[in-house]
């Protein structure tokens, strides 16, 4: 019998070393990395984790537990990884399908998944929004300002918050 896997948030001194170990042993890992331009302004750029130090890994509860353990054993304590636990809990947070959906859909390098929320007085900051069509359709989260532009924030509860950055307002409902 073929158990149950899910996405879970791993914290990671070393992402490199610890994706590498993941993926010899079998494990699916997303790791979304984004090219920056060295410092020196110069045209080069360099790979960067988009979260540092977080990766996600697709596998079973127990599974990831046993992975856990072992990466801070002796045999592999040079990149020990810690699972994500639910907020006041000992136990590990799956991330739902739609959530890891979501963010592979905002991690992608497609220009045209960047997003922005128009300006419209329907909407007030902080006000919890649905999208209702395009790429976003279905997903919830709350009308934010950032960079005096508004957003739709979405959270995974206990990683991250995303800022959705071109939604206009009559692809949103309010809840």
């Amino acid at each position: 019998m073929n158990p149950t896997t899910h996405w879970y948030a791993i914290k990671t001194r070393s992402e490199a070393r610890t994706q590498a170990f993941l993926e010899s042993v079998g494990v699916t890992v997303y790791a979304p990395r984004k090219d920056v331009r060295k410092a020196d302004h110069s045209s080069q750029t360099s790979s960067q984790y988009i979260i540092p130090r977080v990766l996600l890994m697709q596998t079973s509860e127990e599974e990831a537990i046993r992975l856990e353990k072992e990466s801070r054993g002796e045999a592999y304590a040079a990149s020990p990884f810690w699972i994500y636990r639910l907020p006041g809990s000992d136990r590990i947070q799956p991330i739902s399908t739609e959530e890891f959906n979501l963010f592979r859909l905002l991690t992608t390098d497609n220009p045209d998944m960047q997003c922005e929320v128009y300006d419209k007085s329907d909407f007030h900051i902080g006000q919890h929004v649905r999208v209702t069509a395009g790429p976003f359709a279905g997903y919830s989260g709350y009308t934010r300002r950032i960079r005096n532009n508004k957003h739709v924030v979405v959270e995974i509860e206990g990683i991250c918050a995303i800022a959705l950055p071109i939604i206009h307002p009559s692809l949103l409902q309010a809840i």
